[in-house]
């Protein structure tokens, strides 16, 4: 079997079981399990969650051309990110990461309708959900070159995000971290860096305690204000180097080593300028 053949395969089975028409799940439903509600709900419920994994797997190994098989996928995915059962919210929010993080600059055609149900989900009720869809928000702004649609909306991200950074559950405050920190990267002239910036330092956000990939965007972006000569970074200097001391040291896998380089020598900066 050739290669299109193969993942054509994948694509109709993958379509099958997110659509609920494989199968599988048609014979789960003709099955009579009246005392096993409960278990056959979250068994349906798998099935479709591992399809969706697929598709996160798919779009993170072809890349920009895996944006052709999101017209195929996307209508579904959004749909699960907007359906009644936080389960599937916070599950389709997380693969909308993935597949934008995977196509890159290709997601761009898709940006409106993505970001539509995404700011919509920084406000849900479930924290799965909340967290999932503030670092699909910021890998969205990061990838597009929809500068106009991106831009319309950062007033509306920046306010939903600020709530979020004060809720400690299923790495809330990191992932919103993480997302304002690549929307000051991206477009800092649209973001109050004079009162966001405090909010992340004061707050108690810095250093990162959970999801340590956010600390990537986090720290190349402070680096960034640093490089820019920014006042507010400048005057935060003695809130932010003992907590620049605590990310270079354990764990390692705080940082990055691209990333630890960047702060390292943001540190030998600051001590021969400040003495």
């Amino acid at each position: 079997m050739s290669y299109p053949d193969v993942l054509s395969k994948i694509v109709q089975t993958v379509t099958d079981l997110i659509t609920k028409k494989h199968p599988c799940q048609i014979s789960m439903e003709q099955d009579d399990l009246d005392d096993e509600d409960f278990e056959s709900t979250e068994l349906e419920w798998l099935v479709v969650d591992s399809a969706m994994d697929v598709i996160s797997g798919l779009a993170a190994a072809l890349g920009p051309s895996f944006a052709e098989l999101w017209k195929i996928f996307e209508k579904q995915v959004l749909r699960y990110a907007s359906g009644g059962e936080s389960l599937g919210r916070a599950s389709a929010c997380g693969v909308l990461a993935e597949v934008i993080t995977g196509m890159d600059g290709a997601v761009t055609p898709y940006t409106g309708h993505i970001l539509q149900v995404l700011l919509k989900r920084l406000s849900d009720e479930d924290a799965q959900t909340k967290s999932n869809a503030a670092y699909a928000v910021g890998r969205l702004v990061e990838k597009s070159n929809d500068d106009a649609t991106v831009l319309k909306a950062y007033p509306s991200i920046l306010q939903k995000l600020e709530g979020l950074l004060h809720i400690t559950e299923c790495r809330c405050t990191d992932n919103a971290a993480g997302c304002v920190a690549r929307l000051i990267l991206r477009h800092k002239d649209n973001v109050p860096v004079a009162e966001v910036l405090p909010a992340l330092v004061d707050g108690g956000v810095l250093p990162l305690k959970e999801d340590y990939q956010e600390n990537e965007p986090v720290w190349k972006m402070i680096v960034q204000l640093y490089r820019d000569q920014d006042a507010t970074v400048q005057q935060l200097t003695p809130k932010l180097a003992p907590i620049m001391i605590t990310v270079l040291g354990e764990p390692e896998e705080q940082l990055t080593d691209e990333v630890r380089e960047q702060v390292s020598a943001l540190v030998e900066h600051l001590k021969s300028v400040h003495g």
